[in-house]
């Protein structure tokens, strides 16, 4: 009758009592009111001792209410989190009165560093921080997408609010990627559609941004001093369809255009510009 999928998140320093619900096979709460014990503790993977063990016998457990609907309450304090780093997969065993163990939860714990995570309406289309949370819609503070470290970060390396906004879209959509859909009962968790949608996201905003002056093209050959510069670089190249037919390319080709016995002098092409004889 174990309980999978129990996951939750914390971070390094903070006092936080998950709860827990055993039930059974068909998703009914079971009684444990009787259970004489409950141990729960976390490691870093099955071949590894436990870093962290609550009890229920040393009130580090305690029943929700009675224990008649099956939640128990996992007491972990700023102590038992702040020595604490990144995923650990946790079980709680229950213990009945002929000390028989039952496992009734098994899930991961994240343990991270505490992010800064802050939202000034206010300051939307003032500071780029805050005009990037605003498109993106991480505004809701009991449901946080990126830290603030993670956006700024995204801004420095782009242009524009919308490319950033793009990028940290992606960054959104490669984390629900990471979780598997979960079914609750009659409510289903669906990640995977959330990973869709932000990546979806990021493409329309990455359009955006590249409209509002991402990059800037060049088109060349339009301007004819711009063809006077670029053919008086000695530096440059020579094209090879201005090469002369009597033009001897070894041991290498000329600097600059045709030689000067098939073109003459360098030839001011504002003075090709008028009509055709």
């Amino acid at each position: 009758m174990a309980a999978y999928n129990q996951d939750f998140i914390t971070y390094q320093g903070d006092a936080v009592s998950p709860i827990f619900t055993v039930q059974d096979g068909s998703g009914n709460s079971i009684d444990i009111s009787t259970a004489d014990d409950i141990v729960w503790y976390c490691q870093r993977n099955e071949t590894d001792g436990p870093v962290l063990t609550k009890r229920k016998s040393t009130n580090g457990i305690v029943f929700y209410t009675n224990g008649t609907d099956g939640k128990f309450q996992v007491n972990l304090t700023a102590t038992d989190t702040a020595s604490l780093s990144d995923w650990y997969q946790h079980l709680a065993t229950i213990f009945d009165g002929n000390n028989n163990p039952t496992t009734v939860t098994v899930g991961r714990m994240q343990v991270g560093i505490k992010p800064n995570w802050t939202w000034v309406p206010s300051l939307v289309g003032i500071e780029p921080l805050y005009t990037v949370r605003n498109i993106i819609g991480d505004t809701i503070q009991s449901d946080q997408l990126l830290s603030d470290q993670q956006i700024t970060w995204a801004n420095e390396q782009y242009s524009n609010e919308w490319l950033a906004a793009a990028e940290c879209a992606r960054n959104i959509a490669i984390g629900f990627a990471r979780q598997v859909d979960i079914g609750e009962g009659a409510l289903k968790k669906n990640y995977s559609q959330r990973s869709k949608q932000y990546f979806r996201l990021a493409a329309d905003l990455e359009q955006r941004g590249y409209a509002r002056g991402g990059v800037q093209a060049y088109t060349g050959g339009t301007s004819i001093s711009d063809k006077e510069n670029s053919l008086a670089n000695t530096d440059r190249v020579p094209p090879n369809f201005l090469i002369a037919m009597h033009d001897n390319l070894l041991p290498e080709s000329p600097v600059g255009l045709q030689s000067d016995a098939n073109l003459g002098a360098p030839q001011d092409l504002g003075a090709l510009t008028g009509p055709i004889p």
